[in-house]
Order: structure tokens, then C-alpha cells, then sequence
């Protein structure tokens, strides 16, 4: 218990490379080498954003922070108006790149975007959604006054 325990805490830590403070829960955690395994109803909260999945893999550098992350299986996140889903997503915390993989969308408020694939690249503020075999679908709405 007390190895579990202390695995969790290193955890938090590791992920945590701004102030905000983050909780993982799973049904089980494994904790290899170079990565930590969440499986089984995996929930990761950082302020008042929620990631849902069946399973998470954060893999650590050589100094044991986090360096890339896998969700897989039904993730979902939830952060204020904005939703986002897709069958796989990952995030490489070193180049700031997110990517929704198969049945990717996102969502703020009624305005949406869809496809095969969406990458956004947080340093540029850009994103790219692909459509492998079907059409990239967007809905936006535009607000009064502009």
C-alpha cells in the first residue's frame, strides 16, 4: 500500500508542471520503468477540466516527468463549454501538440468541428482536422454584433 501510495503521489507530481494540482483515478495503476499505466475507468481532473478514458499511459523522461501522454478507449474532455471525444488522444507535453485520433470532435458550446483526425498545436494557436475517407464536418454559429 505504501509503494501505491507513494507511485500516486509521484505521479501528481510529475504531471503537474504548472501549479494546478491534478487527481488520477483508475481501477488499477501500473507503474513500469518509464511509464505509469492507468486502466479501467480512468478520470484525470486539473481545475475545472475532466479527462475521461479507459486507459491512460503517461510515459516519464530520463528526469521521471512527463513527457508524452496516450489516452485510449472512450476519451472524453470536458472543460467548461468546451467537449471534446475520440477514440484515441495523445499529447506530447515537450512540443505542445495535441492529437484526437478516429472520431475525433470538438466542441464549444454549438459550434463544432469533426473528423477523422484533429491536431492542435498550442504554441501556434492552430489546429488541422483531416478526414480519412469522409468529409471534415463544421458547424459554427456566429455571435450577435460582429
Amino acid at each position: 500500500m505504501r509503494i501505491i501510495l507513494y507511485v500516486f503521489l509521484f505521479v501528481v507530481f510529475a504531471l503537474a508542471q504548472q501549479k494546478t494540482p491534478i487527481l488520477v483515478e483508475s481501477d488499477q495503476l501500473t507503474y513500469e520503468k518509464d511509464k505509469l499505466i492507468y486502466t479501467g475507468h480512468v478520470k484525470v481532473t486539473r481545475g475545472n477540466g475532466v479527462l475521461t478514458a479507459d486507459k491512460v499511459i503517461v510515459f516519464l523522461d530520463e528526469n521521471k516527468k512527463a513527457k508524452y501522454i496516450v489516452a485510449e478507449g472512450n476519451v472524453h474532455y470536458v472543460e467548461g463549454i468546451r467537449r471534446a471525444k475520440a477514440d484515441k488522444a495523445e499529447y506530447d507535453l515537450q512540443k505542445e501538440i495535441v492529437k484526437l485520433i478516429g472520431n475525433a470532435r470538438v466542441e464549444e458550446g454549438q459550434n463544432f468541428v469533426e473528423g477523422d483526425q484533429i491536431v492542435y498545436y498550442k504554441k501556434e494557436d492552430r489546429a488541422v482536422a483531416e478526414g480519412k475517407g469522409r468529409k471534415v464536418r463544421t458547424f459554427y454559429i456566429e455571435k450577435e454584433g460582429r
